[in-house]
């Protein structure tokens, strides 16, 4: 009775230990593509010399299907750039296929160390883009990268922060995954600069 009990508490901590580790890899896999389209969006804005919007829609905004997030790069030429956007329709170009975390990988709102975070809704966008039957608007938080490289919108002078955690969608809503030993959020943090709009990690 003791061996079994022994066995059963043994693999049961190896699973435990295999879900963690797929959550963590999860995440890392969720801040690598995110770093790695921040940097895309910013060559490619300085490349065509136009302004680059690089999406973040929710599952809600999107009609998918699923609960995952994805990532978007979207041009604007720089005379279609309007003077206020989120007052209005901003008409661009989408550059390549959306690009999708993994389940279980979610952004979320809150400050990073200060900075302002584009996904508390100061950076919301409406894009209109494709036409005839595939002409879509939505309706997403979105960093926006102007010719030069640096970043133009959200608006203001500080660095952002991003924070990419474990946890889901309830109603719409993300929710980060609580850890219960020491009450804390599964998460990555990273910020962006300003004039060399470029994504670091801010947790080692």
């Amino acid at each position: 009775m003791v061996t079994v009990i022994a066995v059963i508490v043994t693999l049961l901590v190896a699973g435990v230990s295999l879900l963690g580790g797929t959550g963590a890899q999860a995440r890392r896999a969720g801040v690598d593509l995110l770093v790695g389209m921040v940097e895309q969006a910013r060559t490619a804005a300085i490349t065509s010399r136009s302004y680059v919007v690089l999406a973040v829609a929710e599952p809600n905004d999107l009609p998918a299907g699923d609960t995952r997030v994805r990532l978007g790069l979207f041009m604007v030429e720089p005379d279609k750039w309007p003077d206020d956007p989120s007052t209005g329709i901003v008409s661009a170009a989408l550059m390549s296929r959306w690009r999708v975390f993994e389940n279980g990988v979610i952004l979320i709102p809150g400050q990073v160390y200060g900075l302002d975070n584009p996904m508390d809704g100061g950076g919301e966008l409406t894009l209109a883009y494709g036409s005839g039957s595939k002409a879509r608007t939505v309706k997403v938080n979105a960093l926006v990268f102007n010719p030069r490289g640096g970043l133009h919108h959200p608006v203001g002078s500080s660095p952002l922060g991003m924070r990419v955690a474990e946890g889901g969608y309830r109603a719409g809503v993300p929710k980060p995954n609580i850890r219960s030993d020491s009450n804390a959020i599964s998460e990555n943090r990273l910020k962006i600069g300003r004039v060399t709009a470029r994504a670091y990690r801010t947790d080692g």
